[in-house]
């Protein structure tokens, strides 16, 4: 399952092109102090098309007022615009969506009513009724952009389009569409419509429209991915997520960037080290602007630090998207003291190990409250559009989806989303944190050298 939250520019366009992004690491020259001043940015960049930069406004007006609820019913449009935009301007996309024959086109939406409508958290929003309108507005949408137009109408008058686009929405847009078979038949009959009437080469891009419409309208994080964005999502980041500095006193400022499949074993290595050096006696772990990563690597990193209790509890719609998380990881687990730092842009599986180690009282947390991202994702292939490798010679996927599979809730019961993890000691200062935690750490330090050994228990007064 992946678990990701993008917030800086081009953040949840990025999130459906590839993985590991960091929050809040471009912020906006002219966005100004207070949030006002950013909801003036953020409409500004609406007025230009600039939905990147205008996604990136609305997040760092959450980052300031979490309960906005203009930045709130602003963002899920805005990428949903953006995506749109993207998959206009990305050649791969369109040339494999044209390689589908018809047949092929056609059954891959109706397995993408069916997935959708199978794994997504909140069953109310994707009924085949509201799913199909959803992708009708995005075919609707299409047929008003420019780049749709110099792609595939190349020639049509405008005044053509403008007919057939108010023909559709008043034949089909207050049509009931309550089963999967008669959304896929409606579709077929739009489409071939597209094509007699615009001169379309093939019905291919009216189905796209349909099919990303289904995915990309359903919350800010769940997305159709393209075979390329697919292979990047499977890919992930070269890069290490773990970076340690010893520190005067005794201690070892541990800094996770994110989370992705190597970073246990990255922790792991570093507990080691540690442990080899013999002189370590307290931890920072600093997850400050870590927009969180692959949730199962956050899990294995809880475990690490936790000898046992409850990590976290995934609730969904399916049998495996409702799990309870556990530790069980005993003397095994690390029993250094640790102190933890948090910030606004900590999120998602960061926030996991967060509210983990507070909860279960292994460890202070010092600095903001995080995010609030408190849902699962998970990356989903269609077996319609498989392909052959042609290294391997085995079946690919030319698609998927991305989708929101499950809420989490901390151990203590309470949820994550909207809510976010509200450290032990607040200090709004940025400067001020990072010396804060290591004094407090020393201190730490100074009572694990004293009693020989620390209970992970015992670590919040």
């Amino acid at each position: 399952m992946t678990y990701r939250l993008p917030l800086r520019a081009a953040a949840l366009l990025a999130l459906a092109l590839a993985p590991s992004l960091a929050p809040g690491q471009s912020p906006d020259s002219a966005a100004g102090n207070s949030a006002d001043d950013l909801v003036k940015v953020a409409r500004g960049h609406e007025t230009a098309q600039r939905w990147e930069e205008a996604i990136q406004a609305w997040f760092r007006v959450l980052s300031l007022d979490r309960a906005n609820t203009e930045a709130r019913e602003a963002i899920p449009k805005d990428v949903r615009q953006a995506l749109r935009s993207s998959r206009y301007r990305d050649a791969a996309f369109l040339d494999r969506v044209l390689a589908l024959s018809q047949a092929d086109v056609l059954a891959l939406y109706s397995e993408v009513l069916v997935k959708v409508q199978s794994h997504y958290v909140d069953p109310e929003k994707v009924s085949v009724q509201r799913l199909f309108r959803q992708g009708l507005d995005e075919f609707l949408a299409a047929l008003s952009d420019a780049s749709f137009i110099a792609r595939h109408l190349k020639g049509v008058d405008e005044s053509s389009i403008a007919k057939f686009r108010a023909d559709v929405q008043k034949a089909w847009g207050g049509r009931d569409v309550v089963a999967a078979p008669e959304a896929v038949k409606v579709v077929a009959t739009i489409a071939a419509a597209a094509k007699r009437v615009l001169g379309l080469r093939a019905i291919n891009p009216v189905v796209c429209e349909f099919i990303c419409g289904a995915c990309n309208s359903l919350d800010e994080y769940t997305a159709y991915l393209s075979a390329s964005q697919y292979m990047a999502e499977s890919l992930g980041s070269p890069q290490l997520s773990v970076q340690v500095n010893y520190e005067v006193g005794n201690i070892a400022v541990m800094r996770i960037t994110h989370f992705q499949p190597s970073t246990p074993q990255e922790v792991e290595t570093e507990l080691k080290k540690m442990a080899m050096t013999g002189s370590v006696r307290a931890v920072v772990l600093d997850l400050r602007g870590n927009a969180g990563g692959l949730f199962t690597a956050a899990i294995k990193t809880a475990e690490q630090f936790l000898p046992g209790g409850i990590i976290v509890t995934a609730q969904g719609p399916s049998d495996d998207a409702n799990k309870v998380y556990t530790s069980t990881t005993g003397n095994a687990a690390s029993d250094l003291p640790m102190i933890v730092l948090v910030d606004q842009e900590t999120a998602s599986a960061a926030e996991v190990l967060a509210v983990a180690l507070r909860d279960n009282r292994r460890a202070r947390l010092i600095g903001t409250a995080t995010f609030g991202k408190g849902t699962v994702q998970k990356v989903i292939s269609f077996t319609t559009a498989e392909e052959i490798d042609p290294e391997s010679g085995k079946p690919r996927p030319r698609a998927a989806v991305r989708i929101t599979l499950a809420r989490l809730i901390a151990p203590s019961g309470a949820p994550i989303t909207g809510i976010g993890v509200v450290p032990d000691q607040i200090i709004p200062n940025p400067g001020r944190q990072l010396e804060a935690a290591k004094e407090q750490a020393r201190e730490l330090a100074g009572r694990y050298m004293g009693m020989g050994m620390m209970m992970p228990g015992g670590m919040r007064d």
